[in-house]
C-alpha cells in the first residue's frame, strides 16, 4: 500500500507542475519512478502513466521528455504482458468474424439452398 501512496504522490507533484506549467524537479520524480518496481494494479490505481505522459508533453528539457518516454514504454510492456494472452484472442476473435461471417455466408447458402429446393 506504501508503494500505491509513494507513486500517488509522485503522480500528484507532476500533476501540479503540469498545471502551474513549470516542470522544474520533474527529472527527480521521474527518476524516483523509475526506482519504483510498478505492478498492473499501481499503474491504473494511480493513473501515474497519465501524469507522466502530460509532464513528457509540457516539459522542454529533453532528458525529462526521453526518461517520460522510456518509463511509459516499459509501462506499456507491461500492461502488454499481463494482457498478452487476452490481446492474442482478441487476435483470434478478428480472424472469427471472417470464419463467423464464411459460416454465416454458409448459412446464408443453406438459406438459399433450402429456398431454391
Amino acid at each position: 500500500m506504501a508503494k500505491n501512496q509513494e507513486v500517488e504522490y509522485i503522480a500528484k507533484k507532476l500533476d501540479k507542475m503540469v498545471h502551474k506549467k513549470n516542470t522544474d524537479g520533474a527529472l527527480d520524480l521521474l527518476r524516483e519512478l523509475k526506482n519504483i518496481k510498478m505492478s498492473l494494479e499501481t499503474l491504473q490505481s494511480t493513473r501515474v502513466g497519465m501524469s507522466v505522459n502530460a509532464v513528457r508533453k509540457h516539459s522542454s528539457e529533453e532528458e525529462v521528455q526521453t526518461l517520460a518516454k522510456v518509463l511509459i514504454k516499459s509501462w506499456k510492456k507491461l500492461l502488454d504482458g499481463a494482457e498478452g494472452k487476452p490481446e492474442e484472442k482478441e487476435k483470434k476473435n478478428e480472424d472469427s468474424p471472417v470464419r463467423s461471417s464464411s459460416t454465416s455466408k454458409g448459412s446464408d447458402s443453406t438459406e438459399k439452398r433450402s429456398v431454391a429446393h
